[in-house]
């Protein structure tokens, strides 16, 4: 690599770590710009309405702060991690989304916000919008409030889960001998080892216990990326095939541990 690994998360993640920090616009403006970064278009909609533009993400931000329920989840085929019934398809499609648990007078609401990305420009320069769909109240859909993050695992039970899963991804990477096919393989790999989030990426006095987790799990997700990448057909597809196999168990902890320590939840 020509420089220091950075790690990334998933702009759900990033955007329920934050939320329970906005408690204004100026905070919620900091919370948007941590989302989107400077390139990507950000929009808001909600579902069934026409887009028109007008609405920020910091807007929406401000509006969903009253949360005292949030988690990111980062569903995929045969792991809907929870997702509710109604949206799971819309949550599947987008491989990522935000619920949220609202009191409410005289009942609670319970949310579901989804980030829909479509790509645009020309092959040589490229962008993405992202259109954050927003139901504000799916609540009558649940069999109950209180189950709404069934689905997302304790902090506790992810940092276990997050420790045997590098133990699995080490003994798999070793197993198949991926630094074979790729010498400059175990370079790469030492620097997402020792990589970190970017400070900007992350809510000012975060849980140093949640910190780790997400720095863990981002680590395994980046790990398995690279193990599993054919870089130009530099492996063959049974290859590719038998490492994403044996590494399927290793990202599953991993948006797991994601989904636990992004999320916040009543005392």
């Amino acid at each position: 690599m020509s420089g220091p690994a950075i790690l990334t998360l998933p702009a759900s993640v990033v955007l329920a770590l934050w939320l329970p920090a906005v408690d204004g616009p100026q905070a919620a403006r900091r919370a948007a710009l941590a989302v989107t970064g400077a390139d990507e278009v950000h929009h808001v909609r909600e579902r069934g309405a026409v887009l028109t533009g007008t609405t920020t993400l910091g807007e929406l931000l401000v509006e969903l702060s009253a949360a005292d329920e949030v988690a990111a989840i980062l569903p995929r085929p045969g792991d809907p991690m929870g997702a509710p019934a109604i949206r799971s398809a819309d949550l599947l499609d987008a491989g990522e989304g935000l619920l949220l648990r609202r009191p409410g007078n005289p009942t609670e609401r319970c949310g579901v916000v989804v980030p829909e990305r479509e790509v645009y420009g020309s092959v040589l320069e490229q962008g993405e919008l992202v259109t954050w769909v927003v139901d504000h109240d799916i609540t009558e859909h649940l069999p109950a409030p209180s189950l709404l993050l069934a689905g997302v695992d304790s902090l506790s039970q992810a940092r276990r889960d997050i420790q045997l899963a590098m133990s699995e991804a080490v003994d798999a990477l070793e197993a198949l001998d991926v630094a074979r096919d790729r010498p400059d393989l175990a370079e790469e790999l030492l620097d997402l080892s020792l990589a970190t989030i970017p400070d900007e990426l992350l809510p000012p006095h975060l849980d140093p216990r949640r910190l780790d987790v997400l720095e863990r799990a981002a680590r395994l997700l980046a790990i398995v990326d690279l193990a599993t990448s054919d870089d130009g057909a530099a492996v063959t597809a049974g290859q590719a095939g038998a490492r994403a196999g044996a590494l399927a168990h290793v990202a599953r902890s991993a948006r797991h541990a994601l989904a636990a320590a992004s999320a916040t939840r009543r005392a």
